[in-house]
């Protein structure tokens, strides 16, 4: 698994987790409700390196955003470029450009050169994003 893909698993399992820890006996939802969606996360955890799980994320964030929305500040919105879509919906044009220059930056410099590191995607998007 390349560092990219490491590093969107991670932010998806993160988010996961706070959901699965923070939605359980919360009273602006039905039991039915909050069942349903850990279900689903659990569902797109299995599945996150499948064919389908770009579809799966995408209608799963875009749910979140729609009928969940104090989860919203939860996500990770890497979590929206990542799963793209409908959720490219919920960026601004600065972000995108700052994504797709991320992704130009990290195909180039992992077409030169090996991407074994954990942490070089993380690295090239901290810098990208001005945070180094």
């Amino acid at each position: 698994m390349n560092s990219r893909s490491q590093y969107f698993q991670h932010l998806f399992e993160q988010f996961f987790e706070q959901c699965r820890s923070g939605l359980p006996g919360h009273g602006n939802y039905t039991e039915d409700a909050i069942s349903e969606l850990l279900e689903d996360f659990a569902q797109l955890s299995n599945k996150l390196a499948g064919d389908d799980a770009l579809e799966c994320g995408q209608s799963l964030l875009c749910r979140i955003i729609a009928h969940f929305p104090d989860l919203t500040p939860m996500m990770h919105r890497d979590l929206l470029w990542y799963f793209g879509g409908d959720c490219l919906h919920f960026l601004s044009d600065s972000e995108l450009e700052q994504y797709q220059q991320l992704e130009e930056r990290y195909y180039q410099q992992t077409a030169a050169e090996d991407d074994s590191q954990s942490g070089h995607y993380r690295d090239l998007r901290a810098k990208v994003f001005g945070m180094h």
